[in-house]
Parts: C-alpha cells; sequence; structure tokens
C-alpha cells in the first residue's frame, strides 16, 4: 500500500505542476489577445473557449488533487471538539457520501461525454470537441471516488500505512 501511496502522491505532483503550467498557457493566450486587440485591433479567434476550456479542465482535476491532498476548505471546529469515536464515525459517513455522489456524477457525466462525443457536437468559435472539456468532469469524479477508497484502505490498513501527504514526491 505504501507504494500505491507514492505512486500516487508522485502522481498529483506532476498533474499539480501540469495545472499550473496550463494556467500559464491560459494567461499568456489572453495577454497576447490584448496586445493584439489594443494595439493590432485585431484577435486570435476562439482564445476565449481555449481559456475556458483551460479552467474547466484545471478547476476539475484540480479538485481531485486538492481531494488527494486533503486540502479542501472544511467546516470543522463543531467535529473537532467531538470524541474520537464521534469523528470516526462522521469521517466514514463522509466517505460512503462522497464516494456514492463522486461514482453518480462520473457516470452521469461520462455518458453526457458519450453522448457529445458521438453527436460530433464542436465549439462555436475554435471548433474544438466539446466532448474535450466535458471529459475533466467524469474523469476528476472517477479521480476523486478512487481517492476515498486508497484512503478508506490506507485507514483499514493502519497507522503505519498512513504516512502525512507530502507536496513533493521523494
Amino acid at each position: 500500500m505504501k507504494t500505491v501511496i507514492k505512486s500516487v502522491d508522485a502522481l498529483v505532483w506532476l498533474i499539480e505542476r501540469v495545472l499550473a503550467i496550463a494556467l500559464l498557457v491560459g494567461i499568456s493566450l489572453n495577454f497576447i489577445n490584448v496586445l493584439g486587440r489594443y494595439l493590432f485591433g485585431a484577435v486570435l479567434n476562439g482564445v476565449d473557449e481555449i481559456e475556458i476550456y483551460i479552467l474547466i479542465w484545471i478547476a476539475f482535476i484540480g479538485a481531485a488533487a486538492v481531494t488527494w491532498r486533503g486540502a479542501h476548505l472544511r467546516m470543522d471546529v463543531l467535529i473537532g471538539a467531538c470524541p474520537p469515536l464521534l469523528r470516526g464515525i462522521v469521517a466514514a459517513f463522509e466517505a460512503v457520501v462522497l464516494f456514492v455522489i463522486a461514482c453518480f456524477v462520473a457516470w452521469q457525466s461520462f455518458l453526457y461525454v458519450q453522448r457529445i462525443y458521438v453527436l460530433g457536437a464542436v465549439s462555436d468559435i475554435a471548433h474544438i470537441p466539446t466532448w474535450i472539456p466535458h471529459s475533466a468532469i467524469p474523469i476528476s469524479f472517477a479521480a476523486i471516488a478512487l481517492i476515498v477508497v486508497l484512503r478508506a484502505l490506507q485507514k483499514i490498513l493502519g497507522p503505519a500505512e498512513s504516512e502525512p501527504v507530502r507536496s513533493e514526491p521523494s
């Protein structure tokens, strides 16, 4: 299990860097378009769509990375004051709910992506197949469901396997 955790940690580290580069690409495209608009009176067609699609991927794939890191926003002041047994029960319930919702969203969005792929739908200006940006949703929610399972296995296997998550791979 330790090897799996370290491998996923390294993968998440890589994904975070790719998402950061994607953000820089989106910002650069925006900057180029602003320069083109105000200095030369011309813009690159479809750049706005591309920027939005980049942000969609960053948001959804980033959500999976944040889930792995356990760095999502929480309102846990009340539960933090509860006894350990109750905290464990709430954590288990939270994991089950997250798993069920993530699986449901992953499956429903997969079905939608499948339909728009078959239809051959493309974006209006950039003519990018719309299944590409929409694919971020089933991929990210499937990853979140998998993360819930991995974290549950980590808890079940005991504290010896449960290392704190680092931001850098070893």
